[in-house]
């Protein structure tokens, strides 16, 4: 959830190292500035995904199947692991209005479509959505891997979500394999990854990036 003036975390190099400043979330869009996403990938223990439908009144990406509930991050988040953790548990009672528990997933990703630099986080999920109103409540909730899958080859998603979504079911291709996941879940998992990936990893994807060209997650 945004409101017209957010100011979200913008990220570029001085002097070879990275640098975290604020922008208004309309002139970063419209300057095409690479700036910081969070994306939550949600399901629960009984092996199955929570998947959102972006509501058709959406000025980006509308009616879209997208994760499960991402969104920009401020500067002051942008900073620590403690940041990002807390702006992906943010956007997931947000936008879905679940609580979860989280771990980090993989990142920084770059969308070159998007300009966004993503943090991807996992969340072990309960309870009953309660969709915020940038979520079509018809087309969101909880399915199984199967569907999901069918739903990736004939569904229209949003295309870092898709990417994500394809990982997902890769590592985790059926609904026991989601089972095995959530018992062995462990809350605020990948910590000591995220502190490198929002260091030295992300440092070495600006330096990459060059005209604003980064690595993908086909590329990794």
């Amino acid at each position: 959830m945004y409101e017209e003036d957010e100011v979200i975390a913008c990220v570029r190099l001085e002097d070879g190292e990275v640098r975290v400043y604020p922008l208004g979330r309309e002139e970063a869009h419209r300057a095409n500035v690479p700036h910081i996403v969070v994306r939550v990938l949600g399901f629960s223990e009984d092996g199955l995904i929570l998947v959102q439908k972006r509501s058709k009144l959406k000025r980006s990406n509308p009616g879209r199947y997208t994760d499960t509930a991402s969104g920009h991050v401020s500067p002051k988040e942008a900073l620590s692991p403690d940041g990002l953790f807390k702006a992906a548990e943010r956007e997931l009672i947000e936008e879905m209005g679940v609580r979860g528990r989280l771990s980090f997933f993989m990142g920084p990703l770059y969308d070159e479509d998007d300009n966004e630099v993503n943090y991807v986080f996992l969340a072990l999920v309960g309870g009953v959505p309660s969709f915020s109103d940038e979520v079509d409540a018809e087309g969101s909730g909880f399915m199984t891997p199967d569907r999901l899958r069918a739903m990736l080859s004939s569904e229209d998603f949003v295309p870092m979500a898709k990417a994500l979504w394809q990982r997902f079911l890769e590592k985790y291709p059926e609904r026991d394999d989601i089972r095995e996941l959530a018992l062995g879940f462990v809350e605020g998992g990948g910590r000591d990854i995220l502190e490198r990936a929002v260091s030295e990893e992300l440092r070495s994807l600006l330096i990459r990036m060059g005209g604003f060209k980064g690595e993908s997650l086909e590329d990794g």
